[in-house]
């Protein structure tokens, strides 16, 4: 059996993100379990797009783990998100 491919992880670090929580989850060293962490490859981005878009449900902050893009964003849900897609 092959090595899994690590999750690649982007968190938006643009403006409206930064100042709703986004600027908490790039402290992801601090909260994330280090088995998770090792198994993902994350990195800030200036912007996703998302908050441009007319989708009144979406809030920042704005994570895309994998393909996805996820909105209002915490630590926990981080968390959470990230090792179910470790662990799929």
């Amino acid at each position: 059996m092959g090595k899994k491919e690590r999750v690649t992880v982007r968190i938006c670090v643009g403006t409206a993100c930064f100042v709703q929580g986004g600027a908490d989850l790039l402290l992801y060293h601090e909260f994330l379990d280090p088995v998770v962490l090792a198994n993902c490859e994350i990195e800030g981005v200036s912007c996703l797009g998302k908050c441009k878009q007319s989708d009144a449900n979406a809030r920042a902050p704005f994570v895309q783990i994998g393909s996805v893009i996820y909105g209002d964003m915490t630590q926990e849900r981080f968390c959470t998100l990230l090792a179910e897609a470790v662990n799929a």
